[in-house]
């Protein structure tokens, strides 16, 4: 299929949605086979690392799982589930997520592990070293040269296709995030059974497309744009870009994931579309005055609640088969890696502002809205 560059373009608009696989079904099973071992009780032998998670808003904290996993790749350690739940107050990863340990569909007995090269560096211990929280509820470590210079090393904008693990190489950059993101990203079996429940309620059809759109209106109106490079708009903006996408392939259910209840108050004047969103989702309230990290770090919302919620919206964002959302948002970024994952191709999308990047820890990304602003931001 065709191998886009998610870097410099901001819509993908291809003729129909059936597009071809850009991701064989050989390398797919292979990156499969070769988690499947790295996570399993007989790997445990060799070398092993539990990663840190990063904890900010959840698409982010998600996002700092995958530099230390193409670092296990790389070089061949054991993983453990990651680790690091305090602003999430989750007692462990698993009362979101699959354990790591549970196998792919692919597992086989017989996968061996291809020879690693030895690990000069020590980021195997930067990647899963303990974490202390400074009085701003941020991760001590995310501001550490060692962890600067770990995450450096697996920059796309410095090193190219070279910071992509050995064994992933015919996968490419995009594809190694997206399918890391989607191993990692498989809710536990309780959080499953939810999701399925409520697309049974919503009504989500079965043979039919659905159109992902996320729209935020809570801490991204509060951020301010000067840091992030990000703008705040109307949902009338967002629809426009929707109209172009669903006409074009003839879509009438819309999956909408958002932190704003006042915007399914507007959703009447759109006639044309079947909204299918979450009814009892946290939404409004206190996200629309905080940033959603401060809440976290005061104990002011649930956070292992949000946690799940958030998983929740990225899961089925990554089920549908066209996307509208802003790549400035690192929950859209994480969920359209999870719809790439699952097609194995590019689904149609549209970004409202920046191209997909992804450079955890490292600021590496141009302003996405105004070109003479010359410094550069996070992802």
């Amino acid at each position: 299929g065709p191998r886009i560059d998610e870097t410099q373009v901001t819509e993908y608009l291809p003729e129909g949605l059936k597009v071809e696989p850009r991701i064989s079904m050989e390398e797919f099973e292979r990156f499969q086979n070769e988690m499947d071992f790295l996570t399993s009780p007989k790997c445990q032998a060799g070398p092993s690392f539990q990663p840190n998670i990063c904890e900010w808003g959840f698409g982010s904290t998600m996002n700092s799982i995958v530099k230390p996993v193409m670092h296990a790749m790389q070089y061949g350690y054991c993983l453990k589930d990651p680790k690091g739940w305090d602003k999430y107050n989750c007692t462990s990863w698993t009362d979101v997520f699959a354990p790591v340990s549970v196998p792919s569909s692919f597992n086989s007995s017989d996968f061996s592990l291809p020879t690693k090269p030895s690990d000069p560096t020590t980021c195997a211990k930067t990647f899963s070293k303990t974490i202390h929280y400074n009085e701003d509820g941020q991760p001590k470590f995310f501001f550490e040269k060692d962890y600067h210079d770990c995450c450096m090393k697996y920059s796309h904008p410095e090193h190219g296709d070279d910071m992509v693990p050995d064994s992933l190489k015919n996968i490419g950059f995009f594809g190694s995030v997206s399918l890391i993101l989607h191993r990692f990203l498989r809710p536990s079996p309780r959080v499953l059974q939810r999701i399925e429940h409520e697309m049974l309620n919503m009504g989500w059809p079965k043979d039919k497309p659905v159109l992902g759109l996320h729209f935020r209106a809570g801490d991204a109106c509060l951020e301010e744009e000067i840091t992030l490079g990000r703008r705040c708009d109307n949902l009338a903006f967002y629809m426009e870009q929707v109209d172009r996408v669903a006409g074009k392939y003839g879509i009438e259910h819309i999956y909408l994931a958002t932190d704003s209840n006042a915007v399914l108050k507007q959703l009447d004047k759109y006639p044309q579309y079947t909204f299918l969103y979450i009814k009892e989702l946290g939404r409004g309230g206190l996200r629309n005055e905080v940033p959603i990290d401060d809440l976290l770090h005061s104990r002011r919302i649930d956070g292992c609640k949000e946690a799940e919620e958030s998983l929740i919206d990225v899961y089925l964002l990554g089920n549908t088969q066209a996307f509208v959302g802003k790549f400035s948002s690192n929950i859209d970024r994480v969920a359209y890696s999870l719809s790439f994952a699952h097609a194995r191709a590019h689904v149609p999308h549209i970004s409202l502002d920046n191209t997909w990047c992804f450079d955890y820890g490292i600021k590496s990304r141009p302003d996405g809205i105004n070109s003479a602003n010359h410094d550069m931001f996070y992802c």
